[in-house]
């Protein structure tokens, strides 16, 4: 029941990460296989998968494909319209801020359980999924930033180098990759979500490909697709918000005080969780594991601040549930993560 709790989503960088695993030699049908996916991802536009198995794909891609920043290049080559009306909406739009804009607006027809904000006022484009603070892990995280630079510049014949690039994962130890294609040496990695920070002038630069026919039917449609999918389903997103708050601030989440934040009655939160295919205390358990998983990777926090931020008052508690998760302990996954 635990594993129904982690939250599934819809990726389009199944099939590029693949096609590089598949340049390089590796051998792409033999690693689907081994994390448990559809052999016709191969092939597939878009694949439905759990967050954890996407996080893994991620990492266990750029292993085959022996390539440590294949997020990053993959941004780089990617091909026209993976992201169908989304990005063609985007194309079209006449600036940057109103590219961005868009992506904001019409992320939900890519993904319901990642979230894209656009703060106009400081200029920063954000990627998160609630309550999951690595995010989508870190070759996927990589590549949103990336892909959004990419984009900038190819569309508007700009540098658009950001003021600030935020990743929710823990940066690796040779940044340099990182610093050529963002641009910027300002990179903060750890942060529980993927941003990026652009001035003024880079959002109101002029995007060549702007074509206002386009945009108004483009934007007619993706308003129509919208409205036709009732909105994304964000119940499980906001509740793994506030279980994730609680933990840092207070230990173990109490479900009375989740539901009372939801303005639901501990009875009502229950069966709305059983209708999504969970349970309180399995969805509380998929938090911790993703907040200790995150965690563990950074080498420079101490295993018991990780256990008091997963809510757990005794290490040995911890180490025995990291265990049950992961089938190794804390210690060996950092050990693997440094020869890895």
């Amino acid at each position: 029941m635990a594993r129904r709790a982690e939250p599934t989503m819809r990726s389009q960088l199944v099939r590029p990460f693949l096609a590089r695993v598949r340049a390089a030699g590796g051998d792409a049908p033999a690693l689907l296989a081994r994390l448990g996916l559809p052999a016709d991802a191969l092939d597939a536009a878009e694949v439905v998968l759990p967050l954890g198995a996407m996080v893994a794909f991620g990492d266990a891609a750029a292993v085959a494909a022996g390539d440590p920043f294949l997020g990053v290049h993959v941004a780089e080559t990617l091909d026209r319209g993976t992201y169908g009306v989304v990005e063609f909406a985007c194309r079209s739009a006449p600036t940057t801020r109103e590219a961005l804009r868009r992506i904001a607006r019409y992320m939900a027809l890519l993904n319901e359980i990642v979230f894209v904000t656009f703060d106009e006022a400081s200029g920063v484009v954000e990627q998160k999924v609630p309550g999951w603070p690595l995010c989508v892990g870190r070759q996927a995280n990589e590549f949103f930033v990336a892909m959004l630079l990419h984009q900038a510049r190819q569309l508007s014949g700009r540098p658009c180098i950001p003021e600030q690039v935020w990743l929710a994962h823990p940066l690796p130890a040779d940044t340099a990759e990182l610093r050529r294609a963002y641009g910027t040496a300002r990179l903060e990695g750890g942060a529980g979500r993927n941003a990026l920070a652009l001035s003024a002038e880079e959002l109101d630069a002029p995007l060549r490909s702007s074509d206002p026919q386009l945009l108004s039917i483009l934007d007619k449609h993706a308003a129509g697709e919208l409205a036709s999918r009732g909105g994304p389903n964000r119940f499980l997103g906001q509740v793994r918000q506030l279980v994730q708050e609680a933990l840092v601030a207070f230990g173990a989440p109490a479900l009375a005080d989740t539901a009372g934040a939801l303005r639901m009655s501990p009875r009502t939160f229950q069966r709305r969780l059983a209708d999504e295919g969970t349970s309180w205390q399995a969805l509380v358990d998929s938090v911790r594991e993703a907040t200790a998983r995150s965690r563990v990777l950074d080498r420079s926090v101490p295993l018991g601040e990780i256990a008091y931020q997963c809510g757990y008052a005794e290490l040995s508690a911890f180490l025995r549930a990291f265990k049950r998760w992961t089938g190794t302990s804390p210690t060996e996954m950092r050990a693997s993560r440094l020869t890895g």
